[in-house]
Order: C-alpha cells, then sequence, then structure tokens
C-alpha cells in the first residue's frame, strides 16, 4: 500500500512533488495539472527520486498514473494506467492491483523482477519474430517461384524481384495484423472479421485447418485493404500507397498458388514456440512497438535467396527448394544498422528539444528535419513522436487549448501533420525506404482515414552522390569549390522550373489528407511533377548527367556538357544525334545504377521560397540519424562481391574528391561517415542541428567546414 507523507510536498516548475512510502520503500510523487501530458514530469521526478534514494516514481495528472523506474532513468520506460479504465475494466484493475501490491515487496519477488522478466520476454518475441519472418519470407517467395514458369535458370534470374515481391506481401500480413490489433479495421463487423481479417486466417492455420484458397483470402484482404470498402454498415478505410497496390506483386496474381507455403507462413509470424517447449503460443501484435520491424528489418538483409531445382520424378514437374542463406552483402554496402529505440529517442530529444523551446505551434509545423540515412525509419518515428507531443505542449502553452481537450485523436493528428509537413528521410535501399514508410504509418495510423501522404518526403537515393545546382553552371571535369565565372547555359529556364515545381510541393505538405480523394490528388500531383518529360526531371538528367561523368568508362569531355545539356532541354544540339543518344543513354545507366541524389531538385521547397527565390537561411533545422561508418573498399564477400565493392568504391572515391563537392578528403581510404558528416553539414542551415550516433568522433572534420551549423 502507498502512503503519501505528510508535509513533503513542495512546487517546482509548475509541478507538485511529494515523498511517500511503499512498505518499507520511499517512492516520489509528482503532479502536474489536470489531463497535463505526463512526460514533461520525468526531469523533476528523476531528480527528486535519486535524492531521495527512491526507486520508483509515480506521475499523476488526475485521470493517468504512471510507474517509473528511476533506477534505469536511460531506459524512459514506464507502466501508465488510464484510472477511469481501472474504475470500469476487471483486467485493467487486475493489472493496477498487482503493480501496486508488488510494488511494496522485495526486489526478489517485485516490479524489478517483473521488469526483468519483461525484458527477456520481450527479447524472446522480438527474436522469434525475426525467426518468423524469415520462414515466412522463405515459403511465400517459394509459392511465387514455383508459379512462374520457365526452369531454374528462370527461377534463379528473378529470384531478386521475386523476394522483393515476397517481402511486400510479409509486410501486408504484418501490417494487417499491427492495424487489427489495435482495432485500427473494422474486426466488430462480422463480414469483415470471418472474411477478411488476417488475425482469424491465421488463427485457422495455427489450428492446423488446411483448406483451400488460403492465398485467395490473402488477395481479397490486400484488395480490400487497397480499395477500402463501403457496403451497409461496413466501412473500411482504404490504405492508400505502394503497400498494397496490386502491381507491385504481379507473382501473387498467379492461379494455383500454393496454399500450404501461405498457411506456413501465417503460423510462423503468429505463432512462436511456447516457452515449455510445449507447441506453439500466439504473438501478441498489440504488444509489439513499431520498432521492432526495424530489427527484423536489419536481420533480412544479411540473408539472400537460393534456389535449387530438384529433379522431375515421373509425371511431376521439378519442386523448387527455396531458401534464405547468410552471405548478402547488402546490408554492409548500403551501411544499414538499426539503432535501438532507446537510443534514437535520446539523440532525437537532444537535438530537437532546444529547436521546439518557446515555438508555437504553427512555428514547429515550419521545422524540416531529415534523416538522409534512414534505414527502417527508427530515427523519424522517434522525431514524429517528439514533435507531435512538442506541438501539443504549445497549443496548451499559447492558451489555444487546454490539455484536458487533448485525446488520442488528437495526437494521431498531430502526427500525421508531422509526417507530412516536417520529415523527410533518403535511403540507398529501397526495401528501407519501404519499410520506413511502413514505420511511420504504424506510427501514424488512424481508424477513419487513410494513410499518411509520404512520398513527397520519403525518397531513394543516395545522399552522399549528387549534384548542387551552383555545380551545373561549368563542365564537370573542373575541380573548384567556387561558382563559375561564365555559366554555362542561361539560369532563366531553371529559375522558371523551380516557380512551376514549387508551388506543388508546398502544396503537398500543407493540403489535408483526411480523404481518399486528397490522397489521390496528391499522389497525382506528385507524379505529374516526376513525369519524365517535365521540365523538372529534364533538370534532373542534367545533374545526372554532370554526376555521370565520374561513374562511366569512357566519359564525354568537358566540353560536350554544354551541348548534351541543350539536347535534354531542348532536343537538339551541336552533337550529332547519334552521339549525344548514346552518351545520354549511358549517364542515365549510371543514375539508374548508383541513384543519383540532387537534394535541391529533390526537395527543392528546402532551399528555395515558393516564388523560386533562394531563402535566407537555405538547409535543414535538424539532421538526425546513424550514418554507416564503412570504409571505401571492396575486402570482403566473395571474388564478385569485391570487384564489385572496389570498382564502387574507386568510382565514388573519384567523385569525393574530383568533383570539387567535399572539402575534407584525406589520402587514404574515404569513411561513409565522414562523407555524410560533411554532407549534413552542407545540408544544414546555418544554426541547424546535427546529430547521431558518434558524431563526437569526427570534431577535426567539423572544425575544417565553412558552416556554423551546430553539431552535438
Amino acid at each position: 500500500m502507498f502512503h503519501l507523507r505528510p508535509g513533503v510536498f513542495e512546487e517546482r516548475q509548475r509541478v507538485a512533488v511529494g515523498l511517500g512510502r511503499a512498505a518499507s520503500h520511499p517512492v516520489v510523487l509528482a503532479a502536474c495539472g489536470w489531463g497535463e501530458r505526463l512526460d514533461p514530469l520525468w526531469r523533476v521526478a528523476i531528480v527528486h527520486a535519486q535524492g531521495q534514494a527512491a526507486r520508483w516514481a509515480l506521475l499523476f495528472n488526475g485521470t493517468e498514473l504512471r510507474l517509473v523506474d528511476a533506477t534505469r532513468p536511460y531506459s524512459r520506460r514506464f507502466t501508465q494506467f488510464d484510472l477511469a479504465a481501472v474504475q470500469d475494466d476487471d483486467r485493467s484493475f487486475a493489472a493496477f492491483w498487482v503493480v501496486e501490491h508488488l510494488l511494496s515487496t522485495d526486489d526478489a519477488h517485485g516490479l524489478h523482477a517483473l521488469v526483468s522478466a519483461s525484458e527477456q520476454h520481450g527479447g524472446s518475441v522480438c527474436r522469434s519474430l525475426r525467426s518468423g519472418v524469415l520462414s515466412a519470407s522463405a515459403d511465400i517467395l517459394a509459392a511465387l517461384l514455383a508459379g512462374a514458369s520457365g526452369g531454374v535458370g528462370v527461377a534463379a534470374a528473378t529470384a531478386g524481384g521475386a523476394f522483393e515481391q515476397a517481402l511486400t506481401i510479409t509486410y501486408r500480413i504484418l501490417f494487417l495484423l499491427f492495424a487489427e490489433a489495435r482495432g485500427l479495421v473494422p474486426l466488430w463487423h462480422p463480414v469483415y472479421r470471418d472474411s477478411y481479417s488476417i488475425a482469424t486466417l491465421c488463427a485457422s492455420a495455427a489450428r492446423g485447418e488446411s483448406a483451400p484458397g488460403v492465398w485467395e483470402a490473402l488477395a481479397a484482404a490486400s484488395r480490400l485493404a487497397h480499395a477500402g470498402c463501403r457496403a451497409g454498415d461496413l466501412r473500411v478505410t482504404p490504405f492508400n500507397g505502394r503497400l498494397f497496390n496490386p502491381s507491385r506483386t504481379p507473382l501473387a496474381e498467379q492461379r494455383h498458388m500454393d496454399d500450404g507455403a501461405a498457411t506456413r507462413a501465417l503460423v510462423a509470424l503468429t505463432t512462436r514456440v511456447a516457452g515449455d517447449r510445449g507447441g506453439r503460443e500466439p504473438i501478441q501484435y498489440r504488444d509489439l512497438g513499431v520498432e521492432q520491424l526495424g530489427a527484423v528489418y536489419e536481420t533480412l538483409l544479411d540473408y539472400q535467396p537460393h534456389v535449387v531445382r530438384h529433379r522431375r520424378t515421373g509425371g511431376r514437374g521439378a519442386p523448387l527448394t527455396v531458401t534464405l542463406e547468410r552471405g548478402s552483402d547488402v546490408r554492409k554496402s548500403t551501411g544499414t544498422f538499426y539503432t535501438p529505440e532507446p537510443l534514437a529517442r535520446y539523440l532525437v530529444r537532444r537535438t530537437l528539444g532546444p529547436l521546439v523551446q518557446g515555438r508555437t505551434a504553427e512555428q514547429i509545423l515550419e521545422l524540416r528535419v531529415l534523416d538522409p540515412a534512414a534505414g527502417s525509419g527508427a530515427f523519424l518515428v522517434a522525431a514524429c513522436r517528439f514533435l507531435a507531443h512538442a506541438y501539443a505542449d504549445a497549443l496548451v502553452a499559447h492558451g489555444e487549448c487546454r490539455a484536458g481537450d487533448l485525446g488520442r485523436s488528437d495526437e494521431i493528428t498531430f502526427r500525421r501533420t508531422i509526417a507530412e509537413r516536417c520529415l523527410y528521410g533518403v535511403d540507398l535501399n529501397p526495401m528501407a525506404v519501404q519499410l520506413a514508410r511502413l514505420s511511420l504509418w504504424l506510427t501514424t495510423l488512424a481508424a477513419d482515414r487513410p494513410l499518411t501522404f509520404l512520398d513527397h518526403h520519403l525518397q531513394v537515393g543516395d545522399s552522399l552522390l549528387g549534384a548542387w545546382l551552383r555545380s551545373l553552371r561549368r563542365p564537370p571535369a573542373q575541380r573548384t569549390h567556387t561558382d563559375a565565372t561564365l555559366p554555362l547555359f542561361d539560369a532563366q529556364p531553371l529559375e522558371e522550373t523551380l516557380r512551376a515545381a514549387l508551388p506543388v510541393r508546398f502544396s503537398l505538405a500543407s493540403a489535408p489528407d483526411d480523404t481518399i480523394q486528397q490522397v489521390r490528388s496528391k499522389e497525382s500531383a506528385l507524379a505529374t511533377l516526376s513525369r519524365p518529360n517535365s521540365a523538372l526531371s529534364a533538370w534532373k538528367r542534367i545533374a545526372d548527367l554532370w554526376c555521370a561523368h565520374w561513374f562511366t568508362r569512357n566519359p564525354p569531355p568537358a566540353s560536350a556538357f554544354g551541348a548534351l545539356s541543350d539536347a535534354i532541354l531542348t532536343g537538339s544540339s551541336a552533337l550529332p544525334d547519334k552521339v549525344a543518344f548514346e552518351r545520354l543513354k549511358a549517364a542515365e545507366r549510371a543514375a539508374v545504377a548508383v541513384r543519383f541524389f540532387h537534394w535541391e531538385l529533390e526537395f527543392p521547397e528546402v532551399f528555395f521560397h515558393a516564388d523560386g527565390t533562394r531563402r535566407e537561411q537555405p538547409g535543414f533545422d535538424a539532421i538526425i540519424g546513424n550514418p554507416p561508418w564503412e570504409m571505401l573498399r571492396g575486402d570482403r564477400g566473395s571474388g564478385a562481391q569485391r570487384d564489385r565493392a572496389r570498382s564502387e568504391a574507386r568510382h565514388t572515391t573519384r567523385f569525393t574528391r574530383q568533383s570539387g563537392l567535399y572539402a575534407s578528403q584525406s589520402d587514404g581510404h574515404a569513411n561513409r561517415y565522414q562523407l555524410f558528416v560533411e554532407r549534413a553539414v552542407t545540408l544544414a542551415r546555418p544554426a541547424g542541428r546535427i546529430i547521431g550516433e558518434g558524431a563526437a568522433a569526427v570534431p577535426v572534420l567539423i572544425a575544417a567546414l565553412r558552416n556554423e551549423a551546430k553539431v552535438i
């Protein structure tokens, strides 16, 4: 039983802090105004608890009670109770009673033991989920390849593309399991529950009920998620975006797919070996965080598909054996490493905290936050949550609403707005960008609205390899850090292109996306802006041409850059048509292979006003993330992998040392982390903030760069 000691309350920063006892243990109680957020109480409560040698702290706002472990402040984990639910719901009351009882016992059998057991269980579930995703992906891939025509050569050749489709199907199932566990689809409706629920399908599979039509049921659930439905009292909000688009998984549209493979995949994704090894137990997706997907994704990058077609027996077709084997160099070559959630939250808080202090809610929406090596979106998810809380605090602080007026639906609305307007992410790996999009979708998911529109701010590309607009004023062979005095072409066409594109870019972020029609309108506007024959795409091709000079075997002479640029802009040039066509095709192939990313053309609103004039302080307000620490050399993997890595390293090193875009390159092996830090300093506006794992390891590089960005 918790007893509050009389006369020990004091006021600290609009917070009442007191000391009580649970049995013989001191416990700190920190209270704020009715319905106010509890997060701001954390620091005051922890400091007070450590000063009083208290192991636990209780945070209270009249409607919610949060228990915090004061001995492990780095974790920021807590247990929270909605007091109305405790009063009305038997299970909530039982959980509340257990925690209150354990709070009064000794450590050996008390809350610390419960927390430790919970963490061990969580780690075990995460490992089971990783194993389940690998198993499910292999089963789905085998089914996709078995249905495809052709021999083993065809199957092996298409394994890479089919693997991406298998992962897309796996992510669809995971997404729907998350959504169903959180009540964001109409499971209450018998039609949906019996015919379209993934959980129902999985439960049937787990019971060993082998019925035909599993693939058809998965396809029907995906089509419903993509298109939505309004029939009688059944309302299914469509999940727009690329995840459920049928064109992403054409192999799944085949007939006579292996239902056994689909059943095994469902079992692997929704159950795990029970702790007593006595069968399998369900995985509770309601208790899983979005961040779990990042750890799963990192595991997948270490594997690649291996296909073996066996000999025919009798009149049957040759069966396939598909396994996922370690040996992929994708994670190493793209520098993709998952950052644990507590570390991501800490770094985000350190970076963005000073930026939101004293700002109004509208000013917070003007912040632009970038992760240039987004991976599965761990930092973007943490930033989304932090800025949404800061936005809510700003509304209350400036008298626009009361804390008690804001509920869960408001929090989701704020997250959606933050994700659309403030967050930017780039990654070299398309699968990473897809998962980052999925993570943010789950973070901003609302039952009555379509998925948040994110395509304008989440892009695939190499953050390190791209041209600045000022670079295009000179031929690519000239190494200089200053603008050319004699530009190769008139700047007016570029300015007109930006003036036409910028209003569209601004509207993509600011216009609402509460209905599927609004989202489709945004998708159409972005597609029009990005179509191959658009003016903006023409300038991207010119920038690709400039960068390709360092990535093609026999680049054209620098003097041909102007003529080739004319061919892109006007369709004619001083070069013979055949020569110009071949040179431009070579540059196009290099751009597709390398994935050049030209920041001012991809995110022009960060650098220019709506009228096309350059901002006085262009760039991002904050750059966060965990960029790869990887030397540019090829000394790992098989012979073919080493040769490919050495070729890529050679071209990248030439670009960074000869293009004039990087100022702090040494003569030894280049390190991607150094390049990322220098690129981040260039991308940050003056007085912007940059933070990442190991950022303090390169202070000499930062000191050499002429920029006032704050590096933490």
